[in-house]
């Protein structure tokens, strides 16, 4: 039987996607898989359609797909590959707009949850987070798909638990209470 704490954590991460996937965008973007490919492309520039759906967990057709969506609605250019056979993907500079847009919705979403906890709150919530993720991530691909829609740059600089993991490294340090 669920115990009261996951079925809250299971209401905080539905209020959380629900409230992502209700910010308004371009037809091209109305689900979560092609907001999350459009997200991995800028994070991972000039990745073959293979690496990216791996970041995503896209079978190649359903990945293959997404791109041609994105291409057609110009948010993302295909390039020669690393061979005859691959493309690299690049967003466009309407690509690069739009998931500066994206990550701006996430993070007024994400500020206002966390913006109801003091200091302390904050601080025990962060080691719990850095705790659970460490444990969580799997492999490699794994770690892609967590961090698809990620802002990575406070994380890496503070040391994101699903690289360290990811990597084979400790677990990162925890906010001293």
């Amino acid at each position: 039987m669920t115990q009261r704490t996951e079925n809250l954590l299971g209401v905080l991460a539905l209020l959380v996607t629900d409230e992502m996937n209700a910010q308004p965008t371009e037809p091209a973007l109305a689900g979560s898989t092609a907001r999350a490919m459009l997200n991995a492309i800028g994070q991972y520039p000039d990745s073959s359609i293979e690496v990216l759906r791996e970041a995503v967990d896209l079978s190649h057709p359903a990945a293959v797909r997404a791109v041609a969506g994105l291409v057609e609605a110009a948010l993302v250019e295909k390039k020669s590959g690393t061979d005859k056979r691959s493309v690299a993907l690049a967003l466009t500079a309407s690509g690069k707009r739009e998931v500066k847009r994206l990550q701006s919705a996430r993070d007024r979403i994400l500020q206002r949850i966390v913006g109801q906890l003091d200091e302390r709150e904050r601080e025990v919530f962060e080691n719990l987070l850095i705790k659970i993720l460490w444990h969580e991530t799997r492999d490699p691909a794994h770690a892609m798909q967590l961090c698809r829609l990620c802002d990575d740059g406070p994380c890496l600089k503070a040391g994101c638990p699903v690289e360290c993991r990811e990597q084979g490294l400790p677990m990162p340090a925890q906010s001293s209470l």
